[in-house]
């Protein structure tokens, strides 16, 4: 063993993503530098590389995980021309110290900002304006690639263009993510005008969304519990920069949060506290314009740390699909009637819409149409149920997002794992995909 291993950590762990399930047995190395990666994929049949934990499912789990928390830094930052080089291990939260106060925004930023970087590539991740700006890779310059030889690669849309490609939203199955550029956004405030609107249905719903396509982002609460006429009843949150002031000083807001003790008792969260949170969110809300800033349009969520705690050590499974047009008014009602006709309800429900797919972006979620994610406290039944779920969407030509998935069917995420070369980057998540028989006769 190399001198570079012995001085590395690694230890055995039990690890989970945020939804708590499944837990997994895991040597976990901890390298500070690209050398010590490059050692690990070496020394290493097998191996994934894992950010902060922040997906859902399985992705990122394995025997054998790098930890990339430790390559933390942020490289270069040009504030004349908003493009910032970091390792992959940084987070977004690091960044916005950064850029902010310099007059730079993410063009594209999902709803937590406590993802690595490395992460969002691999996720492909997307926000609240996918129609205007498309996922993370839209505005990803390049990238440095660890391949499976211990060789590095630039990976960008004109040098290595495949392998760019094959990587965003490829889960790690091409290589580990070393450092990446990414161009920024101009911003001149702080501060977005957020405009409500109450739907008392998913109909009025879809509507609203169409009769709002102008700004720039959009996303609805749902209301997973509502039933008969007001199945689907919802609050839509449209929200566009604002101009600001010369004045203005330019800092990332940052307001206290709360942390959720461990492990929360799994009763806190059930069908009656939920229907009653919900009905009293849905009435108080008040419909019209108000000024909100970066942190409240963008991470409400982070105010609440480690609040996947709040369920309980069961843990809970986020099912979010993605369906066309044509099809996305129908086949959300038959999820939301499906779950109901089982007893199996939602405890948070969030919509949005999406605009078209590049046809290079071969592994992004996001279609031409709608998706909608849907929290389920993980119960013995609720396999069952996605299974049904799974069937719906498939029939509608719809598709499921890989950094939330634990349990569908491989075909559902519309990505196979069998086309990546080389084993080496493996994870739970690839070894159930692309083994799924044997892994369901294991499990």
């Amino acid at each position: 063993m190399s001198a570079g291993h012995q001085a590395m950590r690694c230890k055995q762990e039990l690890l989970s993503n945020w939804g708590n399930f499944p837990r997994i047995e895991a040597e976990v190395c901890y390298p500070t530098c690209a050398d010590d990666v490059r050692k690990e994929v070496l020394r290493c049949e097998r191996v994934i590389a894992r950010g902060n934990g922040r997906c859902y499912g399985d992705a990122s789990l394995g025997t054998h995980v790098i930890s990339m928390l430790g390559l933390n830094r942020v490289r270069h930052f040009d504030p004349c021309q908003g493009v910032i080089e970091v390792e992959a291990g940084v987070l977004l939260d690091q960044i916005l110290d950064y850029v902010v106060p310099a007059g730079w925004f993410f063009h594209v930023t999902p709803g937590t900002r406590f993802i690595t970087v490395g992460g969002a590539i691999a996720c492909d991740v997307h926000g609240k304006n996918h129609p205007q700006k498309g996922c993370f890779s839209n505005w990803l310059l390049d990238f440095e690639l660890l391949k499976a030889d211990g060789s590095t690669v630039r990976c960008s849309r004109q040098e290595n263009s495949e392998l760019f490609w094959q990587t965003c939203g490829g889960m790690g199955w091409t290589g580990i993510i070393l450092s990446a550029r990414i161009q920024l956004m101009r911003i001149n405030s702080i501060w977005l005008r957020q405009r409500v609107v109450k739907a008392p249905n998913l109909e009025a719903l879809l509507l609203a969304f169409e009769a709002h396509r102008a700004w720039p982002y959009a996303v609805a609460w749902l209301d997973g519990l509502s039933r008969g006429g007001n199945l689907g009843r919802s609050l839509l949150f449209l929200s566009e920069h604002t101009e600001g002031s010369v004045s203005e000083s330019l800092a990332f807001p940052r307001r206290k949060a709360f942390t959720v003790p461990p492990y929360a008792p799994s009763f806190l969260l059930n069908p009656v506290t939920i229907r009653a949170y919900n009905h009293f969110r849905f009435a108080s809300a008040q419909e019209g314009e108000r000024l909100i800033d970066l942190e409240a349009c963008f991470y409400p969520l982070d105010r609440l740390r480690l609040w996947n705690r709040l369920y309980g050590r069961r843990g809970f499974i986020q099912y979010q699909f993605c369906l066309p047009e044509t099809h996305a008014a129908q086949g959300m009602n038959q999820v939301l009637t499906l779950s109901h006709q089982q007893g199996i309800v939602p405890f948070l429900c969030v919509v949005k819409r999406h605009g078209d797919r590049p046809p290079e972006a071969v592994h992004s979620f996001p279609e031409r149409g709608y998706s909608l994610a849907l929290d389920f406290p993980r119960t013995s039944k609720l396999f069952s149920l996605i299974q049904q779920l799974d069937e719906v969407v498939w029939q509608l030509g719809g598709k499921i997002y890989l950094a939330k998935d634990v349990c569908s069917a491989p075909k559902l995420s519309r990505i196979y794992p069998q086309h990546f070369a080389p084993d080496k980057f493996w994870s739970l998540m690839r070894e159930r995909l692309q083994h799924a028989d044997d892994y369901q006769k294991k499990s």
